[in-house]
């Protein structure tokens, strides 16, 4: 009686390299897109009609100390990275750069722009201000090189993912709300209420911006996933031993008393795939 006892291991599965440009490339798209949240908020800040939640806690930073706008994101930002101990998040250069680029451009871009009361022209620089900062965003995450303190923090107390797709979707919802509340409380009280309305903190833009700045991130991220030179790329991923599928496999190979040997010319080996057989006979 002949008895065959094979491991068979699959063909090795795509997976999704989110990283699949090369450093420099990711590089210049990370500067690109820090760049562009730099000049959104700017013309935010600008139009003095509606700022983002995080803008308004930097403006109030800023009231408060008597630094530039630029300084108060500088400062605001590396508190928030301190909880990256506590919380095991590992910075990147990506944390870095928007950390430090956006601060720098919109500081450069508010010193040139004049002060305008043309509602229209503030409308125009809300909405554009809105669109650069949120494509800014969805740009410099698609660089897969680190992300800001927020939004590790974010997706820290947001909990590990779960099969559940809505369960964590809600998570992540609640999370950005508690955040977004403590972010404006925080601006509105370091500015207190007069200046708070005059910069536009306490806006119905602002609200808008709260509300709409995800799911327009989010969709812009979708857009450049499928947009050539930024859809990810496909590697073959090391295949995983001892799991139930492979057990799976490994039961119809052997089915019928019939095992592949390196001498049959049909080997999977010679199609990429690898297998090992031993053959006890009793």
């Amino acid at each position: 009686m002949e008895k065959t006892m094979a491991i068979h291991l699959l063909p090795a599965k795509s997976a999704v390299m989110i990283s699949g440009h090369p450093l420099a490339v990711r590089l210049v798209i990370l500067a690109g897109g820090t760049t562009a949240m730099g000049g959104g908020i700017a013309l935010l800040v600008w139009s003095r009609l509606g700022l983002t939640p995080m803008d308004v806690l930097h403006t109030g930073v800023s009231h408060a100390t008597g630094w530039t706008f630029g300084s108060g994101i500088i400062l605001c930002q590396l508190v928030l990275a301190m909880t990256f101990i506590p919380l095991r998040l590992r910075p990147g250069v990506g944390t870095v750069a928007a950390l430090v680029i956006p601060a720098v451009v919109a500081d450069g871009t508010l010193a040139l722009l004049p002060t305008v009361d043309a509602i229209p022209i503030r409308v125009a620089a809300l909405a554009s201000g809105g669109l650069l900062f949120a494509s800014g965003v969805a740009i410099y995450l698609s660089a897969n090189l680190g992300r800001l303190p927020r939004d590790g923090i974010m997706m820290a107390f947001a909990g590990p993912p779960s099969d559940d797709r809505r369960a964590r979707a809600r998570r992540v919802a609640l999370t950005r709300i508690a955040t977004d509340t403590a972010f404006i409380a925080g601006g509105v009280a370091l500015l207190g209420p007069a200046n708070a309305v005059y910069v536009g903190a306490l806006s119905p833009g602002t609200l808008l911006l709260a509300a709409g700045s995800g799911p327009l991130i989010a969709c812009l991220l979708d857009i450049l996933a499928r947009a050539p030179g930024f859809s990810p790329q496909t590697a073959p991923a090391e295949p995983r031993h001892g799991t139930g599928r492979h057990r799976r496999a490994q039961r119809a190979t052997t089915r019928g008393d019939r095992a592949w040997t390196t001498a049959d010319p049909g080997h999977p080996a010679k199609s990429g795939q690898h297998l090992h057989a031993w053959r006890k006979r009793s």
